[in-house]
């Protein structure tokens, strides 16, 4: 059976990030005045990461775990 080449250019041209990626107003607000339900896992999730992400080639004291990080991107750049 005949098989496409996998590494052809795809028929379509993607969408530009402006229109696929989300910005920080697209997210849920951590307001607690806000409607809707309370982020209760918001602190949780860096300490289940720290307890069970041990990359191997890394010694512990060069891994770094955060929480209430805001990270920004530039859709232009």
């Amino acid at each position: 059976m005949y098989q496409s080449d996998v590494y052809s250019k795809p028929s379509y041209e993607p969408l530009p990030p402006q229109q696929t990626l989300p910005t920080m107003y697209d997210l849920p607000s951590e307001d607690p005045e806000e409607p809707g339900l309370p982020d209760e896992f918001h602190l949780l999730q860096p300490e289940l990461l720290r307890s069970t992400f041990r990359p191997p080639s890394y010694t512990e004291d060069n891994v770094f775990t955060g929480s209430d990080l805001n990270l920004y991107y530039d859709s232009k750049h």
